[in-house]
């Protein structure tokens, strides 16, 4: 169960970097998304109006990012590094102090069960099987690991390149649009420094869960095995009270020896 928010993210940011692109920026993304999310529900109430906002929001923000590199040829880099700290600056200067309690009736997707199993687990477990299905049956999800894996191949063949590129970063944005309303949830309050570093955890489980950094080669099992792994990992840590600041660096160590595993393969 807390595996699940990155498990979310992670779904998306796999086809990312499937098409040989990447997204840093999912953390700010998500930071913004959960903003909307909290701020509508103590307007509004509810859940459907704050997740239509979040998932808007997230849509929005992929985007810009997705016509920046599909359409601009800003490295992608480059383009969501510039989107990390943009958004990150906004919330912090934005929010502040501001601290959001999110009402019960907004938490659904991260309180409720059904059978005594977690909402969450459902959604997650479906996202995966329609994640699979698009990416078997449907010409987006085909031309991703044909754009990723031969980026001149795929041109040879007339295969449209920029537009499958701009959809994966949307798919992004809409993950973490949703991935907020579930991160909301479950702790139920929020601060202007949350989901700080999350891009690292995302990247870190699509990548060490067998993914090419180089694109064009992977699953969509491949970010749901990492998030495991990360959380197990980092749930590990802390029951063996391993000091919190040791995070970052277990986390870039795995990344680097994934990517190393990778390249010697």
């Amino acid at each position: 169960e807390q595996a699940v928010i990155i498990s979310i993210v992670g779904l998306a940011a796999n086809q990312v970097i499937l098409a040989a692109e990447i997204d840093v920026s999912v953390g700010s993304i998500l930071a913004v998304c959960a903003f909307t999310f909290g701020n509508l529900s103590m307007s509004y109430g509810g859940l459907f109006v704050p997740l239509a906002g979040a998932l808007i929001v997230g849509m929005g923000i992929g985007a810009m990012n997705g016509f920046l590199v599909a359409f601009g040829k800003v490295p992608s880099i480059i383009a969501t590094l510039g989107s990390l700290f943009i958004f990150r600056g906004l919330i912090l200067t934005i929010a502040g102090a501001q601290v959001i309690n999110v009402p019960a009736e907004s938490r659904l997707l991260g309180l409720s069960d059904f059978g005594g199993i977690p909402v969450s687990i459902i959604l997650l477990v479906g996202l995966i099987v329609s994640m699979r299905w698009v990416s078997r049956n449907t010409n987006w999800g085909i031309n991703i690991y044909a754009v990723g894996g031969n980026e001149r191949g795929a041109a040879t063949l007339g295969l449209p390149a920029r537009s499958t590129r701009f959809w994966a970063f949307v798919l992004s944005g809409a993950a973490c649009g949703l991935a907020a309303a579930v991160f909301l949830g479950q702790i139920g309050q929020l601060q202007a420094t949350a989901a700080t570093a999350f891009e690292l955890k995302v990247i870190t489980a699509v990548v060490i869960g067998g993914t090419s950094i180089r694109g064009g080669r992977g699953s969509v099992y491949s970010p749901i095995i990492g998030a495991l792994l990360v959380g197990v990992i980092l749930n590990a840590m802390t029951l063996n009270r391993v000091p919190g600041t040791m995070e970052l660096l277990v986390l870039g160590a795995l990344i680097l020896a994934s990517i190393s595993f990778d390249g010697f393969r």
